[in-house]
């Protein structure tokens, strides 16, 4: 009954994030078909890329942590995105993606799906916030809004790098959160 319900929920987040982002955009959307890269119309990419369309004026941000925090090895990240929306992978709808965290690393093929490893996080599921565990030193963090087959959009849509110091603490576990 458990799965069930968990089922049940995801679905309803799903359905909710996407009728959302259809708001947020002021439009009803129509469904792309699963696997199309179908341009939306008010974006500026070039179609001949194959890739799903961004929009120039979307802004992917890291809220928290902010660049240059000191933060604990377990810490919380929360993503915020405007001017377009949040679908979970596979779904393809117009000016939609879902985030990706990298890791001390930087994208350099936006043609291709985002590589899935310890540097690169998928959020499939269309999630907004998440806790990360990092070693003591200077770290690097960046979003990357990928399309319902984890390929960066056209132009990209990507947050400011932020750079972050982890420090372990003696005597009690330390989460850090804002």
């Amino acid at each position: 009954m458990l799965s069930r319900t968990s089922t049940l929920l995801a679905a309803g987040l799903a359905a909710g994030l996407i009728l959302a982002a259809d708001a947020a955009l002021g439009q009803e959307a129509p469904a792309a078909a699963p696997g199309s890269h179908a341009a939306h119309q008010d974006s500026d990419a070039p179609a001949s890329t194959g890739r799903s369309a961004g929009r120039k004026d979307a802004q992917l941000y890291i809220g928290w942590p902010t660049d240059g925090a000191v933060v604990g090895t377990r810490f919380k990240v929360w993503f915020g995105l405007r001017n377009f929306g949040v679908a979970p992978a596979g779904v393809a709808r117009d000016a939609t993606g879902h985030h990706h965290i990298l890791i001390d690393t930087k994208l350099t093929k936006f043609d291709e799906p985002i590589p899935s490893d310890k540097q690169h996080l998928h959020f499939g599921s269309g999630q907004t916030e998440t806790y990360l565990e990092l070693p003591p030193g200077r770290h690097t963090l960046q979003l990357v809004l990928g399309d319902a087959n984890h390929i960066p959009h056209d132009p990209p849509i990507v947050s400011k790098v932020v750079t972050i110091t982890v420090q372990a603490r003696r005597g009690s576990p330390q989460v850090s959160a804002r």
